[in-house]
C-alpha cells in the first residue's frame, strides 16, 4: 500500500489508547474511500479520519493527559445552529502539540456519530448528516500490511450512500457540499434552532467612540493604499451593510470588512510592506480546492490592538472568479454568488468621498441578509447568510 498514513506515529498512537480503553472506532470518510477505492490515500485528503460512538465520548476525552506531550486535542464545535445532535462537540482534531489546524502537515479527525433509533447522526462543520445505524452497529475489519483495521460493515454500500458513484474517482469532492449523507432541506428546516456556539480567545470590542473613530481612519488609509496601487476593492459583508442601511458603520461590529478580486491576491502580498508600521499583515492561506488560489484573505490589525489581542481589524477577502459566479471563504464558511455584483462597481458617498461598493447592492444584501433593511439582532452570519454554499444546516 502506497502512502500508508495509518503506519504515521500519529495514528499508531491513537489506535493504541483506542484499543486500551476499549473505545470503539472505526476508518471513515476519505480515508476509507482510499483505502477501499484505491488502497492508498487520496490525492485530495490529507488526513486521517476516523469515527467514534458519541456515547463514548466522555471515556474519549478522559485519554487526553495520554496524548501528551507529543499530542494535542482541539475541539470543533458543532456549527450547524440545529439540534441535530446530543451536545455541542461535533469533532476533536488531534495533532502535534505545537501544530495549528490549518498548517498541520497531518492531523487525525474523530467524528462522534450519534445513535437515534435506526440512525446514526453527526455533523461536519456546519452540515446536519445521517446513515443507517446497520453500518455501525457492527464493524468489519480490513488487514492493510498485517494490521487490523475496522471499519463500517456493509462499506461498499456505506461508500455509496456517501459518495455515490465511489469507484468513479472525482476532480474533487467537499463534504460539506456533495456529501449524499447531507440531511435534505426539507427534512433540516423542521430541526428546531439552538444558538452556535463562537470560542473567542480575543477580547470583542465595539465600533463605539475611539474605536469608531480609529476603524473609519483605518478603513480610509487601506482604501488610498489600493487605489494608489491600482487594485479595486470594495466594501463588504457588515460594513457594507451599516454604510448602506445606517450610513455609517454598525455599532455593535467589531471590524471592516472589504472584497477584492481573487487576482489581485499576489499583487496584495507583494504591498504588504506599505501597510507596514501602521499595521501588521496577516496572510491566510487555504488549502480548500472550493477556490482556485491558495490566499484566502489578508487581515490588518494595527500593533496596539495586535499586543493586547483584541478583536479590531480588517479583513480583506479576496473573491475568486470561477464561470459567472466568484468564490470566496470567511472562516470555514464557503460562499459565492454570481460575479454580477463585482464585474462592475458602484460607489457610495461615505466621510467625504467616494468609496466603492458591489453594483446591484439592494439585491446583494438581500442575498446575504433576507430582509436588510430591519435589523435583526439574532442574525449569525454562519450559518443565516444567504451566500454560504454548503447545505444541510
Amino acid at each position: 500500500m502506497k502512502n500508508n498514513l495509518l503506519q504515521e506515529k500519529i495514528f499508531k498512537n491513537t489506535m493504541r489508547i483506542l484499543n486500551k480503553h476499549n473505545i470503539p472506532f472505526w476508518l471513515d470518510s476519505g480515508t476509507l474511500l482510499g483505502i477501499i477505492r484505491n488502497d492508498e490515500g487520496i490525492a485530495w485528503h490529507r488526513n486521517i479520519d476516523i469515527a467514534i460512538p458519541a456515547e463514548f465520548y466522555n471515556k474519549f476525552i478522559a485519554t487526553k493527559k495520554e496524548f501528551l506531550p507529543k499530542y494535542r486535542f482541539r475541539e470543533m464545535l458543532d456549527g450547524s445552529g440545529r439540534t441535530w445532535i446530543d451536545g455541542n462537540v461535533a469533532r476533536i482534531k488531534i495533532m502535534k502539540y505545537f501544530d495549528k489546524v490549518r498548517t498541520a502537515k497531518l492531523l487525525i479527525n474523530v467524528t462522534f456519530k450519534f445513535k437515534k433509533e435506526d440512525e446514526y447522526r453527526w455533523v461536519d462543520t456546519r452540515s446536519c448528516k445521517w446513515v443507517d445505524s446497520h453500518f455501525f452497529d457492527k464493524l468489519d475489519n480490513i488487514t492493510i500490511q498485517g494490521i487490523d483495521y475496522p471499519v463500517p460493515s456493509d462499506v461498499e454500500n456505506y461508500l455509496t450512500k456517501r459518495y455515490g458513484e465511489w469507484k468513479n474517482p472525482e476532480k474533487y469532492w467537499i463534504s460539506t457540499i456533495h456529501d449524499l449523507s447531507i440531511v435534505d432541506q426539507k427534512t433540516i428546516r423542521d430541526i428546531p434552532k439552538k444558538k452556535v456556539i463562537q470560542k473567542h480567545n480575543k477580547k470583542t470590542i465595539q465600533l463605539t467612540g475611539k474605536y469608531r473613530k480609529q476603524m473609519k481612519k483605518m478603513i480610509l488609509n487601506v482604501i488610498d493604499i489600493l487605489e494608489k496601487n491600482n487594485i479595486p476593492y470594495w466594501l463588504d459583508e457588515g460594513t457594507l451593510l451599516g454604510i448602506i442601511r445606517e450610513g455609517d458603520l454598525l455599532p455593535w461590529d467589531h471590524d471592516a470588512d472589504f472584497g477584492i478580486p481573487g487576482e489581485y491576491a499576489q499583487k496584495v502580498i507583494d504591498l504588504r510592506y506599505k501597510f507596514f508600521p501602521k499595521y501588521f499583515v496577516k496572510i491566510n492561506k487555504t488549502k480548500s480546492v472550493w477556490l482556485p488560489g491558495n490566499i484566502r484573505s489578508i487581515k490588518l490589525k494595527t500593533p496596539f490592538e495586535r499586543l493586547i489581542r483584541i478583536n479590531f481589524h480588517i479583513d480583506l477577502f479576496f473573491k475568486y472568479k470561477v464561470d459567472d459566479s466568484c468564490r470566496w471563504i470567511i472562516m470555514t464558511a464557503l460562499k459565492h454568488s454570481d460575479s454580477k455584483f463585482f464585474d462592475k462597481l458602484d460607489t457610495v458617498n461615505w466621510e467625504g468621498r467616494k468609496v466603492n461598493i458591489p453594483s446591484h447592492v439592494e439585491e446583494y444584501l438581500e442575498l446575504n441578509y433576507g430582509d436588510w433593511r430591519t435589523p435583526d439582532p439574532d442574525f449569525d452570519p454562519s450559518i443565516d447568510n444567504g451566500t454560504i454554499a454548503e447545505k444541510g444546516f
